[in-house]
């Protein structure tokens, strides 16, 4: 290689890079679970970094549960927002999502991850307070 090729691509390559490379950053993924005084868990899945406009399947492991499915897609910038209730989920302390492109669980999985935290307790009884509305 020319030094004068070296060069050109030494000071043009972080301009290069994003090009050849359109997703950099990769894909995201947070979970997160509240538990209500019930003993159900919302389990709450955020994905960036995907396809946009694509269908997605989510599967979710509890450890003492039976496993949910859901099938969605995803938003015009490729962001996923699952929330899925675990019926008496209290008796579970890890939860695992998994993601899949499509409406079916093939062998590859897109990302996977679990709540990196013990899930946050919600008390049950909320008091609602009824404000007529008038015109």
């Amino acid at each position: 290689m020319s030094f004068e090729m070296f060069s050109f691509l030494l000071i043009f390559s972080p301009f290069l890079l994003p090009l050849s490379y359109p997703n950099v950053d990769g894909i995201h993924m947070d979970v997160k679970c509240t538990l209500y005084g019930n003993g159900d868990v919302d389990l709450r899945i955020f994905v960036m970094g995907l396809k946009p406009n694509s269908d997605y399947t989510t599967k979710i492991i509890p450890d003492h549960n039976p496993p949910v499915s859901i099938i969605t897609n995803t938003d015009s910038e490729g962001i996923l927002w699952v929330v899925s209730k675990i019926l008496n989920g209290a008796i579970s302390l890890d939860f695992k999502a998994s993601v899949y492109e499509g409406k079916v669980i093939s062998d590859s999985e897109v990302i996977a991850g679990d709540d990196d935290a013990p899930c946050k307790s919600l008390p049950i009884n909320h008091q609602y307070v009824n404000v007529p509305l008038s015109l």
